[in-house]
């Protein structure tokens, strides 16, 4: 009975490694404790479900902020139902090698869950919450899957070392660490480009955060017009988040002047943050009108929330919550669209696009600078924002790209290419971010191989496993 207790232990130590706590090193300490719990026990599937639902309900608990219980529940059901087959670590035969299955096991759990259903939803996966990790640099050549790679083989390392004293496995995973933290990482300087991030808050939180979207436009307008009165300050591109304007400014012709008169008076582009609407539906947007008050570029979202900017199976997921009758299903983009102005080639990512490889990917490869505009305002004072912004710091390891992150209550920040906070604001406070970014458009070996550095690492994972299991036959 004590495998139970253990496993609901090890979920609450895993989801310690993500914000709020940001505990890196409880990764390897939860998959060691998780292993001992599953080890010991004639119900391997149902210990595993009982570790992942924890893991999942206390890192994502914040997604029912203002949308209660019941739509977290099915979320993490859903989550969770992709670890059931760790419950195969723990059969009898060739236990201590069988155990290194956890590794490819977790390894495609957390792939396929990014991808399905509904494109997936990978927000805690298991790299993410790697941010801190003394390894983050091998991001860069191994994308973000090498993060789990890592973690999770010192976990076993940490479960074998006291189960069975297996040192030279341990030596192993500490060998291949270290051999990560030396690694070279590129910084190879293009230029720079002083960059203001207005963060201008909202009336109020909640789900109808923008219910007075004119009101949210003002803030960032008046927060903007403060700033520049600052001689010291002197931008050459001006960023708000997502959702900033959520007027149309092409169709409320006021608002598109004020945007247009900020970015003529400060003799700088602006990139703002937009909903436009037309008769095919709303389209979240990221637009940049230049110094002569011109719209230039515009970029259409192209990866939405699934039940935030569109519900899938609408007819079950009316019985599920009542806020879906208010959700209106957005046009998604299809187009690669980057924001120019002098030496700077600006990639925008919009809020949940963050957490999708190829999406991030595939542009951050035009650019030689990332934005991420987002809108926290839904999940303040929660988790949330801080596990964006981690996300985002692995991005910029993973693309090496400097990060502008810009939230319209917070935390935003910059972030350089080796991961590091340059600057953070608070959260539900008018701020602001200011810096003169580096220009990078040095693609990483992560980025030039894409969808092969899961491939790589599951690879690596299978073989050991073999390996393991040939030597203990």
């Amino acid at each position: 009975m004590v495998s139970f207790p253990v496993a609901i232990l090890s979920g609450m130590v895993l989801s310690g490694a993500f914000s709020p706590l940001n505990w890196w090193f409880l990764l390897p300490v939860a998959i060691a404790t998780f292993l001992y719990s599953v080890t010991k026990t004639r119900k391997p599937f149902l210990v595993s479900f009982v570790f992942a639902i924890v893991f999942n309900f206390l890192s994502l608990s914040w997604s029912g902020t203002y949308v209660g219980l019941i739509p977290v529940f099915f979320l993490v059901l859903l989550q969770s139902l992709f670890y059931l087959p760790l419950g195969f670590v723990s059969y009898k035969r060739d236990r201590y090698s069988r155990i290194w299955l956890l590794l490819p096991i977790l390894l495609i759990a957390d792939q396929i869950r990014s991808i399905f259903p509904f494109g997936g939803f990978g927000w805690n996966r298991l790299s993410f919450s790697q941010a801190d990790a003394p390894y983050l640099k091998l991001a860069a050549y191994l994308g973000d899957t090498s993060l789990i790679f890592v973690g999770v083989s010192l976990g076993i390392a940490l479960y074998l070392l006291c189960a069975r004293a297996q040192l030279v496995s341990v030596a192993i995973t500490l060998i291949m660490v270290t051999a990560v933290v030396l690694l070279p990482s590129s910084n190879l300087n293009q230029g720079s480009v002083k960059v203001l991030g207005i963060q201008g808050n909202v009336p109020r939180l909640g789900l109808d955060f923008n219910a007075r979207a004119q009101e949210v436009f003002n803030y960032h307008l008046k927060k903007s017009t403060s700033v520049l009165q600052d001689s010291s300050i002197k931008p050459d591109v001006i960023v708000w988040p997502e959702n900033s304007v959520d007027v149309d400014p092409f169709t409320n012709v006021n608002v598109g002047e004020k945007i247009a008169d900020l970015a003529v008076k400060a003799s700088v582009p602006v990139i703002v943050g937009a909903v436009l609407k037309d008769s095919q539906g709303p389209r979240n947007v990221s637009i940049m009108w230049d110094e002569q008050g011109k719209v230039v570029s515009q970029y259409t979202k192209r990866v939405l929330t699934p039940f935030g900017e569109y519900i899938p199976l609408r007819r079950v997921a009316q019985l599920i919550s009542p806020f879906t009758n208010n959700v209106i299903d957005f046009v998604p983009g299809n187009a690669l669209v980057v924001h120019k102005t002098g030496k700077s080639v600006i990639a925008p990512i919009l809020c949940y696009e963050i957490i999708d490889d190829n999406a991030v990917q595939s542009i951050s490869r035009l650019s030689n600078l990332l934005i991420v505009q987002t809108n926290n305002a839904t999940f303040a004072n929660s988790g949330q924002s801080a596990q964006q912004l981690n996300i985002s710091r692995i991005r910029a390891v993973e693309n090496n790209r400097w990060i502008v992150s810009v939230s319209t209550t917070g935390v935003s920040a910059i972030i350089d290419n080796f991961g590091e906070i340059q600057q953070i604001t608070k959260q539900n406070t008018a701020s602001f971010v200011y810096e003169n970014v580096k220009l990078n458009s040095q693609e990483t070996l992560a980025s030039k191989m894409g969808n092969w550095t899961f491939s790589i690492c599951f690879a690596i994972s299978i073989l050991i496993y073999l390996r393991k299991r040939r030597i203990n036959a």
